[in-house]
């Protein structure tokens, strides 16, 4: 059994992450724009050490980076929660 209360609270995280994925794809996609490579590109180039990877900015970016990943993951973890609560 549950309550409102859980479908509310879930659903705010629902939307919090949203948000989060929003800001975050557009802070990559801006960071794409301004070094002309792509996230996949950068992580290359790290791996391989063709950039210097205590650069702040790249620091940042492949943080926000594995952040998307993890909001995107959690996302689906909410949605699948809310959707099990309104289907019992």
């Amino acid at each position: 059994m549950h309550t409102d209360e859980y479908e509310i609270s879930i659903g705010r995280e629902v939307a919090l992450c949203r948000r989060l994925i929003k800001r975050l794809e557009q802070a990559l996609r801006d960071r794409e724009e301004r070094y002309a490579m792509t996230t996949e590109d950068l992580l290359l180039a790290l791996e391989e050490r063709r950039v210097a990877g205590e650069r702040p900015e790249f620091r940042e970016w492949r943080e926000d980076h594995l952040e998307l990943k993890y909001r995107r993951r959690q996302l689906s973890e909410y949605v699948a929660a809310l959707k099990g609560l309104r289907t019992s």
